[in-house]
C-alpha cells in the first residue's frame, strides 16, 4: 500500500515539475526559436543581438560612474521563455533603445552562470550576485546606481511600451517622490 501511494506521489509531482518547466521554456505559445549566444569578455553569455547595448558588469559600473547614469541589469536564465521574449520583442524597440541610451548603462547576468565578477570588493559568481540581490524568477531587472547600489527590481516580462515608460520613471529619478502609479496618472 505505501509503495502504491509513492508511485502515485512520484507521478503527480513529475507531471507538476514538467508543467512548471514547459511554461518557463516557452513563457508563451508565441515564443519563437531560440537565441545564438557568444561569449563577452566576462565570461557570460551574450546574444548576438544584444552584443552591442549590454556590456559587461564591471563596464556597465565604470561607465554609469564616468557618464553618469544609473546601470540596469537583466538576469536572466538560459531556459527562461519570457527572458527570450523580452531579449526579442522589448530591447529592440525603438522607444526602449531612446531611454536605455539616455539614462543606462545595461548588462546581463546569468543567474545559473560560474562567470566571475569583482562586486562590492569581492569576486562573485553571476549565480552568487543573483542570489545575493535576492532573484528567484526571471526575467528581473535591477537598476543600481554608480556605486552598485541597488535602488530599484522590476520582475518577470514587461512590453515595450510599459518597459520604456519604467525606463523613463526610473531613469528620471521619478521612483524618489512619487509611486509609478502616481507618476502614470499626472501623465495622463
Amino acid at each position: 500500500m505505501k509503495i502504491w501511494i509513492l508511485g502515485i506521489l512520484g507521478i503527480v509531482a513529475i507531471s507538476a515539475y514538467t508543467n512548471v518547466v514547459r511554461t518557463c521554456v516557452s513563457g508563451s505559445s508565441r515564443v519563437g526559436s531560440l537565441l545564438t549566444h557568444t561569449k563577452s569578455s566576462s565570461g557570460s553569455a551574450l546574444r548576438a543581438s544584444e552584443s552591442e547595448q549590454f556590456v559587461p558588469f564591471e563596464k556597465a559600473l565604470s561607465d554609469a560612474k564616468t557618464q553618469n547614469k544609473l546601470v540596469l541589469v537583466d538576469v536572466y536564465t538560459d531556459w527562461c521563455g519570457w527572458c527570450k521574449k523580452l531579449d526579442r520583442d522589448v530591447y529592440p524597440s525603438a522607444e526602449v533603445q531612446k531611454e536605455l541610451k539616455t539614462y543606462f548603462t545595461a548588462t546581463k547576468i546569468d543567474a545559473e552562470s560560474q562567470a566571475v565578477h569583482f562586486y562590492n570588493g569581492k569576486q562573485l559568481t553571476e549565480r552568487q550576485l543573483a542570489a545575493g540581490w535576492a532573484v528567484s524568477g526571471y526575467p528581473t531587472i535591477l537598476f543600481l546606481d554608480a556605486n552598485g547600489n541597488v535602488l530599484r527590481i522590476i520582475s518577470g516580462y514587461h512590453p515595450p511600451s510599459e518597459f520604456a515608460q519604467l525606463l523613463r520613471y526610473i531613469g528620471t529619478h521619478t521612483f524618489e517622490h512619487k509611486t509609478f502609479e502616481e507618476w502614470q496618472s499626472e501623465k495622463s
